[in-house]
């Protein structure tokens, strides 16, 4: 599934938040941008179609709120999957890693972060062994 821009930047509020919001905390969650309430009602309903959001309450005061039914990783995931089809898990993630860390602007800190990633999996799947 393929989010819109407008519906990615209501994810990314969600996510964020970690918690059901309302219409309104939509509209001023997602700063910088001015959203007609019609198209806000569209967009939505339209990922409501799509699975990615759920109703939780709806109520007098604050209406209906939302929340997210994906989480970012597994979005990421979907994507990834969804632009590398018949890629095993190990051809995308080296695909994915060189192409991002072969672009223009990677830090000495994103390396650090990517490091540590890697240590702890590295420790997980030792544990993992050794439970076997």
């Amino acid at each position: 599934m393929q989010l819109s821009h407008n519906e990615y930047l209501i994810m990314e509020l969600l996510w964020k938040e970690n918690r059901p919001l309302s219409r309104s905390e939509i509209l001023e969650g997602t700063v910088g941008r001015k959203w007609n309430p019609s198209s806000i009602h569209l967009i939505l309903n339209s990922m409501l179609s799509k699975g990615v959001l759920k109703i939780t309450d709806e109520t007098k005061r604050y209406g209906r709120t939302y929340e997210a039914l994906i989480t970012q990783e597994d979005y990421m995931l979907e994507c990834v999957d969804n632009g590398m089809p018949g890629r095993s898990d190990e051809e995308k993630l080296l695909g994915i890693v060189s192409a991002l860390v072969n672009r223009k602007g990677i830090r000495e800190k994103d390396i650090e972060s990517l490091e540590n990633i890697l240590k702890q999996k590295r420790q997980d799947l030792r544990v993992q062994e050794n439970e076997r």
